[in-house]
């Protein structure tokens, strides 16, 4: 669950998902089935891995003959020979002699359960409760217990953990141990599902050394109760995926971490409103989270805000409306995914609206990557599109991803465009322009024609298709494409390309990669 990437999104089909997050995706929605798979998907890779062996070349007997070179070696090297094995690998060598078993536990342990699993499982997590997955919370606690530490990286994914004293238990054991053993990178994916009355423990916040932290599948602590002095200070990356938290409880992460960087949040499992008030936070994104609003209120380092939701979301009824607010963002690069005419957007003190004008207090300079969702079928959602965009003046790459209308209204002027007066961004700064999801509707086409026309700058037009070519569809869509070769372009000449992705809808950052 490391802090998504552009192009991380493709699910390997070949694995059922059910053996990724425990559950029949038949009892699932999309949009749980499709958060939990994120989750796993983008989980961080272990620094050391089960797959590597040894091999020797001499025979036993041959090698009763010849020096241990290894034992020779100065425990400096050892440390990092035993370091760079996986734990249970690791703890083998203690049996070696007195010398390995203090090397052992001197040595900082990557500890991961999946590691643990018996070899029959080939590494694929359990799909419910039961033998293998009690066993392996059992070498957890002992390994945790056992080890004094440092433990630089631990992955805890196979536990199925319950509201119950037993549970519990564990679960407080395993921070108390990791509160004093320095660790640096924490993983913690409970499975399958967050489940009421089970909350992640106050010690939590006692584990002062972590640097990443990566949560899943979990109720979040109460902050509410946590005593004075409760932080991370060094934290600095904060992954959060299908979490169940009250808007006080971000609130307060932000608050307390005084070096976070990076906040991602996938599947937030209740409407929330996030609040960013944080002065070394540089990197926040909201996936497939249903968001009251995102409030940029004090983010003076901050450079990328993405808030995500897959299309087919906003053609299920299920989209209520979010306010965006950007207060104080002074060097604010990427923005997406904004909605016209479905998402308020507030800028300052002023909400935008079609006929705000533009103001020295109504726009964000700093902003030059763009990123929307707009359904072309929705005429006050087109009206509002240039409103927005007179936002953001210094736009270099804009990203237009076209919703499928479910209700088409009509009441749109045919010269809208034409109508349109300059819009800054589009004229003098627009290099880029990714349109994602074209259907070959006429809306569209007018859109693709004024930026044709009036891009002077304009040095790519980049149309992103997810047709099937076997039913003829790109064929008809090619044809309806040929009128922007007679457009007069801005920019000296046609820019255009037609590209085929299949990953559009599972990819935020699709037209963002810079």
């Amino acid at each position: 669950m490391s802090c998504p990437q552009s192009g991380q999104f493709s699910a390997p089909h070949a694995v059922p998902s059910e053996l990724y997050h425990g559950l029949d995706p038949g009892i699932l929605d999309d949009d749980t089935d499709m958060a939990l798979s994120f989750v796993y998907f983008s989980l961080p890779k272990a620094p050391v891995s089960t797959a590597a062996f040894l091999s020797c070349a001499a025979s036993v007997a041959e090698d009763r003959d010849r020096p241990d070179r290894i034992s020779a070696l100065p425990d400096e090297i050892l440390l990092r020979v035993v370091s760079c094995l996986p734990a249970k690998d690791g703890a083998r060598t203690a049996a070696l002699s007195s010398r390995w078993a203090r090397l052992w536990r001197s040595a900082p342990l990557v500890l991961v359960d999946t590691h643990l699993l018996p070899r029959r499982c080939g590494g694929v997590r359990p799909v419910r409760r039961g033998v293998v997955s009690s066993a392996v919370k059992d070498v957890v606690s002992a390994a945790l217990r056992a080890h004094p530490g440092p433990f630089p990286f631990v992955s805890l994914t196979c536990g199925f953990m319950e509201p119950r004293d037993a549970d519990r238990a564990v679960l407080a054991r395993w921070f108390t141990y990791l509160a004093t053993k320095g660790v640096d990178e924490l993983v913690l994916v409970n499975r399958p599902l967050p489940i009421p009355g089970l909350r992640l423990p106050s010690a939590l916040f006692s584990c002062a050394s972590l640097r990443r932290l990566y949560i899943g599948a979990w109720g979040f602590t109460d902050t509410a109760v946590l005593p004075r002095g409760a932080s991370f200070p060094n934290l600095r990356v904060l992954v959060l995926g299908c979490v169940v938290m009250k808007d006080r409880d971000l609130d307060f992460v932000l608050a307390v971490s005084p070096v976070l960087e990076t906040l991602s949040v996938t599947g937030i499992r209740n409407r929330f409103a996030a609040r960013l008030a944080s002065h070394s936070l540089r990197v926040a994104d909201f996936f497939l989270s249903d968001l009251k609003e995102v409030a940029v209120v004090d983010a003076p380092c901050l450079r990328r805000l993405i808030v995500w939701n897959r299309r087919s979301y906003h053609c299920r009824g299920k989209k209520m409306e979010t306010r965006m607010k950007i207060l104080h963002a002074p060097h604010l690069r990427t923005l997406g995914y904004l909605e016209p005419g479905a998402q308020v957007l507030q800028i300052g003190n002023t909400i935008i609206k079609a006929g705000t004008k533009v103001s020295p207090n109504t726009v964000v300079l700093s902003v030059e990557i763009l990123a929307l969702h707009l359904h072309f079928g929705v005429s006050n959602e087109v009206k509002m599109l240039p409103s927005f965009l007179r936002r953001f003046p210094n736009v270099g790459t804009l990203c237009i991803v076209s919703v499928e209308t479910c209700e088409p209204t009509a009441n749109l002027n045919v010269k809208f465009w034409q109508e349109t007066s300059p819009i800054e961004c589009i004229q003098s700064h627009l290099k880029i322009l990714f349109f994602c999801n074209f259907r070959g509707e006429q809306r569209e086409l007018d859109f693709l024609m004024f930026i044709a026309e009036n891009a002077q700058a304009l040095q790519k037009m980049n149309l992103v298709l997810e047709i099937d070519r076997k039913h003829g569809v790109w064929a008809k869509v090619i044809t309806k494409l040929k009128v922007l070769q007679s457009v007069k372009w801005a920019s000296g000449g046609c820019k255009l390309m037609v590209v085929e992705n299949h990953n559009a809808e599972v990819d935020p950052f699709l037209g963002l990669r810079t």
